[in-house]
């Protein structure tokens, strides 16, 4: 909120929340509160101009609010693609977390050690660090030290593998940062997802699709899909 002026404020916030409900319900007349508070707030303005301010205002709103989506890659170097590249991306975005960091692993390789290390180091500054992978007994060396640092900024959670379904896996691929950049990715966390294979993913800058995200495997903890790694 603008600290200078509370009822600049509070004509914004109605804006904001007509225009969600424009979203929903696309009619001009759900505005009518908006243009009582600026007549209310601006007398000698005509229509024209308070319509305009209503405009801005969605146009500002919008702008900051929309999901930004990027393509990632992982492919041989000489492919001249105009796109960033999946192992840049995955450290760039462990060594910018300020918060927290969620990410799934479901084949994990020695090529990922340092990159752990990162998120361990993170971890001892007070950045949440929640870490879900697929099989923790093929991955024991390379979380042999994670679980060293196991506490309140650093958790590991394993699949629940059950008898009913014994194929069954964490297949998904994919980091949260801070509740809002989140990549999706087809590439394991190891040297042929980083940069051998073929691999395509999608970088969101979206706070509501980190949340749900996030939300989504709290649900799962909540359900024993996945289970701390507690050994």
């Amino acid at each position: 909120m603008w600290n200078t002026d509370i009822n600049i404020d509070l004509i914004i916030e109605t804006v904001i929340d007509d225009f969600e409900k424009c979203l929903k319900r696309p009619d001009i007349s759900v505005f009518g509160r908006s243009m009582q508070e600026l007549r209310r707030r601006f007398p000698n303005a005509d229509e024209k101009d308070l319509l305009d301010i209503i405009s801005l205002v969605c146009t500002a709103y919008s702008r900051n609010n929309s999901d930004k989506c990027e393509l990632i890659i992982t492919a041989p170097t000489s492919f001249r693609l105009k796109a960033r590249r999946t192992e840049d991306v995955v450290v760039h975005l462990i060594a910018e977390a300020c918060r927290s960091i969620t990410i799934t692993g479901y084949s994990i390789s020695e090529y990922f050690d340092g990159m752990l290390d990162s998120m361990i180091q993170k971890s001892t500054t007070g950045v949440y660090v929640n870490l879900y992978v697929n099989d923790v007994e093929k991955h024991g060396e390379q979380l042999q030290r994670a679980k060293s640092y196991r506490g309140q900024y650093l958790h590991l959670f394993e699949y629940n593998r059950t008898e009913a379904d014994r194929m069954a896996a964490l297949h998904a691929k994919m980091i949260v940062v801070d509740g809002v950049s989140s990549f999706v990715s087809s590439a394991n966390l190891s040297y042929h997802g980083m940069r051998g294979n073929i691999e395509m993913g999608i970088l969101i800058n979206s706070a509501d699709k980190a949340k749900t995200i996030e939300e989504l495997l709290k649900e799962l903890r909540r359900m024993k899909v996945f289970l701390p790694i507690v050994d």
